[in-house]
């Protein structure tokens, strides 16, 4: 009796473990699937489900915006997110807090980073330069980024031109548009051959901007002099000395 007792002891842990082995090796080679970047809320609904508050929704959006992927160890390839469902993903968040960096940092610097692909390159682009046209404090700085993937990764200068002259002209609310800033249209002009051009832009910022430092002033006149072939006794002379 005993010896029965053990030996269907044996034989129900042999096919239990039989059992498992078999499902091992039906299933070790299935894994979740990613299904993709998921649609956007409206506004009103996203608020309506963190109870009306905003800020709740938007920084729940944005770190649903952040970590979109893969987990376990695999990973889809930016080019192959749907930079559509993202642009609303953006706009959405845009509208519920337009203050907050977080989500066009997240566009610039993570989704920016694709290598490829000229309309997902577009979509983030006109994303934060129209973050960057809004002239409440330092949302400057993402209309210089979009200049900056127009000109360097999509390859599109005269797009990056378009935005930096709206870049030069702005006149951010509680914060200074720095020197670099104004001067944008000439670096671009320069760069596609167009010195004339390059060289009215930047002696403009040299005679009407009363905040410009020595430092400015020298750089400024060092550039007409030494990349735009300005002589420089038509620029006001020679270069002013730091004070010690």
């Amino acid at each position: 009796m005993h010896n029965n007792y053990i030996r269907n002891a044996y034989l129900v842990l042999f096919c239990v473990l039989a059992l498992n082995i078999c499902l091992w090796s039906a299933t070790r080679h299935v894994r979740s699937k990613w299904g993709g970047v998921p649609p956007a809320p409206s506004g009103q609904t996203a608020a309506s489900m963190t109870l009306s508050d905003k800020q709740f929704a938007y920084r729940t959006g944005a770190l649903t915006l952040q970590n979109i992927g893969d987990t376990g160890g695999r990973y889809t390839a930016l080019k192959h997110y749907d930079y559509d469902k993202l642009k609303s993903w953006f706009y959405v968040l845009l509208k519920l807090d337009d203050v907050s960096n977080h989500v066009p940092m997240t566009a610039a610097y993570y989704y920016g980073a694709i290598p490829e692909g000229e309309e997902q390159l577009q979509i983030i682009i006109d994303y934060l330069a129209h973050v960057g046209k809004n002239t409440d404090g330092d949302k400057w700085r993402w209309l210089a980024h979009a200049i900056y993937l127009a000109r360097y990764k999509l390859e599109d200068i005269e797009q990056a031109l378009e935005l930096s002259y709206i870049l030069a002209k702005m006149d951010p609310i509680g914060d200074y548009l720095p020197v670099w800033a104004k001067q944008m249209p000439g670096f671009i002009l320069k760069a596609i051959g167009d010195k004339e051009a390059a060289r009215i832009i930047m002696e403009r910022v040299l005679v009407t901007d009363p905040n410009l430092t020595v430092i400015e002033q020298n750089f400024l006149k060092s550039y007409l002099i030494e990349q735009l072939d300005v002589p420089e006794e038509e620029i006001g002379g020679s270069l002013m000395t730091v004070p010690q």
